[in-house]
């Protein structure tokens, strides 16, 4: 536990100081911010500066965790720094997640800090404290996991382009396995094609159990057991890519 700590505290460290994380962090808080100058010069209702904040940090959040999660773990290897740290007693499912958790703190970090300047233009504008639109974002900080822990485990064997191909991939068809399915029934459709659409449901992940920020922006109250649901289901989700991810890595000659 404590080998995970230090190598989840340095890439902490490591992935903060990055011109490139820094500038996409400081262009989605400047993003947030315009919201408000444009809440009286376009988006005159507050649903409108909602709907395009959380539209916003959704945005950012995920380019950046495609980013960390398809070039971390690979910049190690490229950079051999990941011999210096497996010559020491540490195993390699320490390093991994290590690197997952380090990760998961730099997501978390910027989603706590859009997360702030969200509720001050929503106060600002005149929506008070808008507690429903914390729990999007957090609802969204979960689907950053899922997204980083499938990045990663694609990193343990393919290069740092096709990481992101695949993860690209992925969380697209993440947000339309359910659509599909739900249209399948509609249509009627039936047979091999009914068969490939509910493999392809079952495979992915369903990541529009984490999009709640149409109950935030008409300030709808979600059931809480669908929190409780989402959440179980990211950790299971998780929990079986890190596994997949070190099953890989253990293998992998480096």
């Amino acid at each position: 536990m404590k080998n995970i700590f230090t190598i989840a505290k340095n890439t902490l460290k490591l992935e903060v100081r990055d011109k490139i994380w820094i500038a996409l962090a400081a262009f989605a808080l400047g993003y947030v911010a315009i919201m408000l100058f444009l809440s009286d010069l376009v988006l005159r209702e507050l649903s409108m500066v909602k709907a395009f904040a959380l539209l916003g940090i959704y945005f950012f959040n995920a380019v950046i965790a495609l980013f960390l999660g398809t070039t971390s773990f690979y910049r190690d290897v490229e950079r051999k720094t990941v011999y210096f740290v497996l010559a020491k007693p540490v195993s390699r499912a320490e390093f991994l997640l290590g690197k997952f958790f380090g990760l998961c703190l730099v997501i978390f970090l910027t989603s706590a800090t859009l997360a702030v300047a969200y509720l001050g233009v929503v106060a600002l504008a005149g929506g008070g404290f808008d507690a429903m639109g914390l729990l999007a974002i957090l609802m969204q900080f979960l689907e950053m996991a899922i997204f980083l822990a499938f990045a990663i485990f694609v990193s343990t064997f393919s290069s740092s382009l096709l990481s992101i191909v695949y993860t690209s991939v992925v969380f697209f068809l993440g947000h339309v396995v359910s659509s599909l399915v739900n249209d399948a029934r509609e249509m009627g459709i039936t047979g091999v094609r009914y068969v490939f659409v509910n493999i392809l449901y079952y495979i992915f992940p369903n990541l529009e159990k984490f999009n709640i920020r149409d109950f935030a922006v008409h300030n709808v109250a979600a059931p809480w057991a669908s929190f409780g649901y989402a959440f179980a289901y990211a950790a299971a989700y998780i929990i079986l890519l890190l596994f997949l991810a070190i099953w890989v890595f253990d293998k992998k000659e480096i």
